[in-house]
This record gives structure tokens, C-alpha cells and sequence, in this order.
């Protein structure tokens, strides 16, 4: 997965809009490799199961949206 995120990285670095977004679901996610992938922290989003994405929604439009950069 790190292997991808960095390709994507070095697109947006060669001046493409990108913003990796990263959604841990669980407390059994590895934040470290979240923060990784992320094009930023501010880009990770963490919620406690499935059940609560709902919760999450507006935050993953907003942290996703291109024009919050």
C-alpha cells in the first residue's frame, strides 16, 4: 500500500492536484501507516467501526474536497 501512496505523492508533487485521504476503521488500524499514505495528517480520519461512518461523513466530504486545501 506504501508503494502506491508514494506514486501518487510524486504525481501530485509534479504539479497534479492530489490529496490522498486515509480512513482507519477500528482501534485495530495501524495510525502510523495511515499518516504514511495521507498526503498530509490533517487527511486521516479515524472512526471506531462501521457502524459509526456515518458520523464521519461530513468530515471525509470535507477533508476529500479539493477545494479545503
Amino acid at each position: 500500500m506504501q508503494e502506491e501512496a508514494d506514486k501518487l505523492k510524486d504525481i501530485a508533487d509534479g504539479g497534479v492536484r492530489t490529496k490522498l485521504v486515509a480512513l482507519g476503521i477500528t482501534s485495530a488500524i495501524n495510525e502510523a501507516e495511515l499518516n504514511d499514505v495521507a498526503s498530509a495528517p490533517k487527511n486521516v480520519i479515524l472512526v471506531e467501526g462501521f457502524n459509526r461512518l456515518a458520523e464521519v461523513e461530513d468530515q471525509l466530504r470535507k477533508t476529500a474536497s479539493c477545494s479545503g486545501q
